[in-house]
């Protein structure tokens, strides 16, 4: 919300939900601040955990979940995530509902 404050057209804290980052965006450029606030308090919590516990490894494993890739492998140097981390990423996902997570079942 502060990038939007200041001035900015776009941001891209996420890479897991684009689709609920969007009507953030929107709300903001329309003037509801109120609603822009609330949609991105609801999906704070999983921005948050990606970028702070998972990095790029949350997007694989949100996919792979949800039926858009096969595998949630990645390269050296990065590590598969830890199983506790992982189950606290898809808690979160589930309850923020994004595309990815349900696209292809």
């Amino acid at each position: 919300m502060a990038d939007l404050d200041a001035g900015a057209t776009g941001t891209m804290p996420s890479a897991l939900l684009p689709d609920l980052i969007g009507p953030v965006l929107e709300h903001h450029r329309k003037g509801r601040r109120a609603e822009a606030m609330a949609a991105y308090a609801r999906i704070l919590p999983l921005i948050n955990y990606e970028n702070r516990q998972c990095g790029l490894r949350a997007t694989k494993t949100v996919m792979m979940e949800g039926g858009v890739i096969r595998s949630d492998a990645v390269r050296h140097p990065l590590d598969a995530l830890h199983p506790a981390t992982r189950k606290g990423l898809l808690e979160l996902a589930r309850e923020a509902d994004p595309l990815a997570l349900r696209w292809g079942k």
